[in-house]
């Protein structure tokens, strides 16, 4: 009898380190995002759930052998014999259990594995190996909701190509496409300390860093200069590149709308003021953080990606910028109220 309760709790043991194994081994592989392929995620279920029937059907054949052996040993009383030959049934049908765990092991692990692979290419844009658009809002949403409960302040920048659509024109997408992955490779070695650096859409990308506005757009800045300074060549021709750039920074009783809208009526200053420029959100107004040379003393580079036709002044400049942004507002506001209009 106690080599009876021997085999049986060591059988069981077997089981429940199989599951447990299977258990950890998906957890390891879906925590941390809720984006998955769901007709691979469902796919894994059935076979996981295939894999445990089979497993609970071999339990249940191994308990009927042992209820039998010990059935006979109690009617018969144990002999020298009986007991080896208890020993041999026992051993033989561990080591059916144990060949059959570790087929199973291997199957969840190869399962797990393409798991892994689908939430990584879920999450990851498949041209610039940036984080994509939906990575980034979950991104923003935990930040977000860290900045709710610690009061961890946060920015985000919003980062535009100039002139990309021209540059898809004169050169072509397979043009366009390297300029994106060049301009990619730049944000990630240049934006090391960003929580997040996404491919936004299209040609705009965008970053959270847990720093303040006016550094983010200092950041920004830097980026900027960095890639004016670059040469993209392509079919043997130099394409060269310009980013404009807006950040903003969270502020007490704000939403994550809000902050977005900051953040875009800041980058799309830098495009009325010249492209090629970094402009910073207040919370009040956008102010210019690049310093730009005198209109006179502009270099031939400058010009080409700022498109200048005519310089404004200041005030001119300034009031135009306000009556957009002014603008901009009443229309974010006339788009919410049409959606939380009750319908009849």
């Amino acid at each position: 009898m106690p080599v009876f309760l021997l085999g049986l709790g060591f059988g069981t043991s077997l089981l429940v380190v199989g599951l447990l194994l299977g258990y950890w081994l998906g957890r390891r592989s879906l925590t941390g995002s809720e984006v998955v392929d769901r007709k691979q995620f469902l796919k894994f279920l059935r076979n996981l759930s295939s894999w445990t029937s089979e497993f609970a059907g071999d339990v249940s054949k191994y308990q009927s052998q042992l209820t039998n052996i010990s059935q006979q040993v109690h009617q018969d009383g144990p002999s020298r014999a009986d007991i080896q030959k208890l020993i041999s049934q026992i051993m033989h049908a561990n080591r059916q259990l144990q060949e059959r765990l570790d087929s199973t092991e291997l199957r969840l692990e190869s399962q797990t594995s393409q798991i892994a692979s689908y939430l990584t290419e879920a999450r990851t844009d498949g041209l610039t190996g940036l984080a994509n658009r939906r990575a980034f809002d979950k991104c923003l949403d935990e930040l977000f909701t860290k900045w709710q409960s610690k009061g961890q302040t946060f920015s985000l920048g919003l980062i535009d190509i100039d002139h990309f659509k021209k540059i898809n024109d004169t050169y072509g997408h397979p043009g366009g496409d390297v300029v994106l992955k060049r301009v990619a490779e730049t944000l990630q070695a240049e934006m090391r300390d960003a929580v997040c650096v996404a491919r936004y859409g299209g040609e705009e990308f965008a970053i959270l860093t847990l720093s303040s506005a006016e550094e983010t757009a200092q950041d920004l800045d830097a980026l900027r200069a960095a890639i004016l300074k670059i040469e993209v060549l392509h079919e043997e021709k130099i394409i060269q590149i310009s980013l404009s750039a807006g950040s903003s920074q969270i502020s007490p009783d704000d939403k994550i709308g809000k902050l977005v809208r900051r953040s875009d009526e800041a980058l799309y200053a830098a495009k009325l003021g010249g492209r090629n420029r970094v402009y910073l959100h207040d919370g009040t107004m956008c102010r210019l953080i690049t310093k730009v040379a005198p209109a006179g003393a502009m270099t031939s580079t400058s010009v080409a990606s700022a498109s200048i036709a005519a310089p404004e002044s200041k005030d001119a400049l300034q009031q135009r910028l306000q009556d957009r942004l002014k603008r901009i507002v009443e229309e974010e506001s006339r788009r919410l109220a049409e959606v939380t209009q009750p319908r009849p």
